[in-house]
């Protein structure tokens, strides 16, 4: 079936109701009505597999990792909300692919530890997770991913092996890409303030929303580190999946849904629009 299309999201617990106060979710409001979009886009695309890249997933320095979990539980039970909780199978073939395809690319990729038959989610899966399953009226599967400290060529080069697995697999899979901007929008933010991390978020918007991956891809590093960010490696990783998309004669649109700030770290919530498959148009024709 292949990659019917791709998300990028923030991941703070505070959008999710039941963590955050109706006062919280009220500043937060453009996300939170974003994130239900995706939602709702979703359970349109109608997956069989979500693959997510979490920031704060199990992170090993010279490897992209990529878990062999049966299976995924996750709740917010640290965040004052253990009554929102998540579970899904995993789906082990479509991780193989990956394996496979990222030894193709010559990209150091490795399983994740998994202690046991079911892999705890983090924050960066589970926010994601709650609003884009949100309307999925089947049972899915997931493939949970993490980046590492490799360069961003490698990064990239993950994402073309990552998008011909997703591409060449028998399933239907979304791809969700998390991430936040900027942690040091304003004074009084998690990591401090820094006037270009406005900067840094500006160029990611405006990159995105142009579908303008070489110059999100030439971003300064310096403004990188200023910036205090989390989500550039994801952004990174999508760049590489979208190119094998396009390489393959499938137009791509890119969507800016919401970009908001309020608690000094930026959260864009994206989509990447995907023509539909030949198999696909001449099956409802």
């Amino acid at each position: 079936m292949s990659l019917v299309g791709c998300f990028f999201t923030p991941h703070p617990p505070i959008i999710v109701p039941g963590v955050g106060q109706p006062s919280d979710l009220a500043l937060v409001g453009g996300t939170v009505k974003a994130m239900r979009g995706l939602g709702e886009i979703a359970a349109r695309l109608d997956p069989d597999t979500l693959v997510l890249m979490s920031p704060h997933a199990p992170l090993a320095r010279d490897e992209m990792g990529v878990s062999p979990a049966p299976s995924y539980q996750g709740s917010f039970m640290h965040f004052r909300a253990p009554q929102v909780r998540l579970e899904a199978p995993g789906d082990l073939e479509l991780v193989q692919r990956i394996i496979n395809h990222s030894s193709s690319q010559g990209v150091p990729a490795s399983l994740l530890r998994v202690d046991g038959e079911t892999m705890e989610l983090d924050h960066g899966a589970m926010v994601p997770l709650y609003y884009v399953t949100s309307g999925l009226k089947r049972a899915w599967r997931l493939v949970l991913l993490s980046f590492s400290y490799l360069d961003m060529d490698a990064h990239a080069r993950f994402g073309t092996a990552l998008g011909r697995a997703m591409e060449s697999s028998s399933s239907r899979v979304l791809y969700v890409a998390s991430g936040d901007l900027s942690h040091r929008l304003l004074p009084g933010a998690p990591a401090g303030y820094d006037p270009r991390g406005a900067e840094f978020d500006q160029a990611v918007v405006d990159a995105f929303s142009a579908g303008d991956w070489g110059s999100l891809l030439a971003l300064d590093p310096a403004l990188l580190r200023a910036a205090g960010e989390c989500g550039y490696r994801s952004l990174v990783v999508l760049s590489g999946v979208v190119g094998v998309v396009e390489a393959a004669g499938r137009k791509t649109k890119n969507r800016v849904l919401s970009y908001e700030g309020p608690f000094g770290v930026g959260y864009l919530v994206g989509e990447v629009e995907m023509a539909q498959l030949a198999s696909e148009r001449k099956a409802g024709s």
